[in-house]
């Protein structure tokens, strides 16, 4: 029986990620949807996140989907992003260096959606819409209406969609490669 689980993203995207300094939503925009359509490439889902610091838009750390490689259905692009950022500061606590945003190419499922709160983030900012997301047949779980509302209850701002028609681009040509839909 094994007591370990290891999580990783590609090194190459880590290198590239240390790297980023993007200070406005579109930029970061720009960036995990690049991270999303190379996740693909790689034979993944067409997913991808980023925790950036808020004020000066440096990368803490990015985040794919993979659920495929990983064999855990929880290895989503926003969780892998907030478990690399938290590695990297060294806190479960992202606001700890200040103000932090997660920037994710798709609105958080379910589970993602219910993880960010307890992770000192600011704001979300998110591509495609769970629409877009659920017609190519993602399960996306439920989402309450005021989700909105009660992420700004909780001091985090909720900016989306963001380049919402290339975000989906990629889900759809993934869907069209016959990509695993789980």
């Amino acid at each position: 029986m094994t007591h370990q689980v290891h999580l990783s993203i590609p090194e190459s995207l880590a290198e590239e990620a240390r790297k980023l300094h993007a200070p406005t939503p579109e930029e970061r925009m720009e960036a995990v949807i690049a991270w999303s359509e190379e996740n693909v490439k790689r034979g993944e889902g067409p997913f991808a996140a980023g925790v950036f610091q808020l004020d000066t838009g440096q990368c803490v750390a990015a985040g794919v989907n993979c659920v495929l490689s990983s064999g855990f259905s929880i290895a989503h692009a926003e969780i892998m992003a907030i478990l690399m950022a938290q590695t990297e500061i060294g806190s479960v606590d992202l606001s700890r260096n200040g103000p932090m945003v997660i920037t994710s190419s798709a609105q958080p499922c379910s589970q993602c959606m219910g993880a960010i709160p307890w992770t000192g983030l600011s704001c979300l900012e998110y591509g495609a819409d769970r629409e877009t997301v659920q017609a190519i047949g993602f399960d996306e779980g439920p989402c309450p209406e005021n989700w909105k509302q009660e992420y700004k209850k909780r001091g985090i701002e909720v900016i989306g969609p963001l380049l919402q028609d290339k975000a989906a681009e990629v889900i759809r040509s993934y869907a069209d490669q016959h990509g695993s839909i789980y």
